[in-house]
């Protein structure tokens, strides 16, 4: 068996920006944030909800340096500690380059790029409110067409998606909610 994979800090850069002007407008009651990384995007919501809560599996000394006194962190694999329907919004900047086996826990998705984004879809739904929103950020290195059928299969809808062309891929933003004619 081979060395445990550490996650590496995720420092901002195009996604993370991309991510907190899609956010600008959400206000509410609690949110979470799977996978704060640095922190950064947590921080830019924290004022508009009650609760700002972010998870990620980090270092302790990792998360004390995103720390800030609005944000509550949690050392936890996506949002397995959290009771169903706790949050108003669910967001994500998940790991989403095609990668096997996964090398880099902070970047490499799994062997199509959306294994790790499916899994975090899975608990944002557990925990979201009947009415709330997931806002995911996703990458056209990664396969973007199976993510967006996964979730059609699930009964959620793409409101809106936010673009932005880099030099060597297109990030997208996808703000997902329940398909009020489905039954999930």
């Amino acid at each position: 068996m081979g060395q445990p994979l550490e996650r590496r800090k995720y420092l901002p850069a195009e996604d993370t920006y991309l991510l907190k002007d899609a956010l600008r407008s959400f206000t509410g009651d609690a949110c979470l944030e799977i996978g704060f990384g640095s922190g950064a995007v947590l921080a830019s919501v924290a004022g508009r909800f009650r609760l700002a809560v972010g998870t990620d599996v980090v270092s302790l000394e990792d998360a004390r340096s995103a720390r800030l006194p609005s944000l509550g962190l949690v050392i936890a694999d996506r949002a397995q500690c959290f009771r169903d329907g706790l949050f108003d919004l669910v967001f994500f900047n998940p790991p989403y380059l095609p990668a096997w086996p996964i090398e880099d826990l902070a970047v490499d998705g799994g062997p199509t790029g959306i294994e790790v984004p499916v899994s975090f879809l899975g608990d944002a739904l557990r925990v979201l409110t009947k009415e709330g929103t997931i806002v995911a950020l996703m990458s056209d290195e990664g396969d973007a067409e199976s993510f967006l059928s996964h979730c059609s299969d699930l009964g959620l809808e793409v409101d809106s998606t936010i673009r932005k062309k880099l030099f060597y891929e297109t990030l997208s933003v996808l703000i997902l909610r329940r398909n009020r004619d489905a039954e999930i």
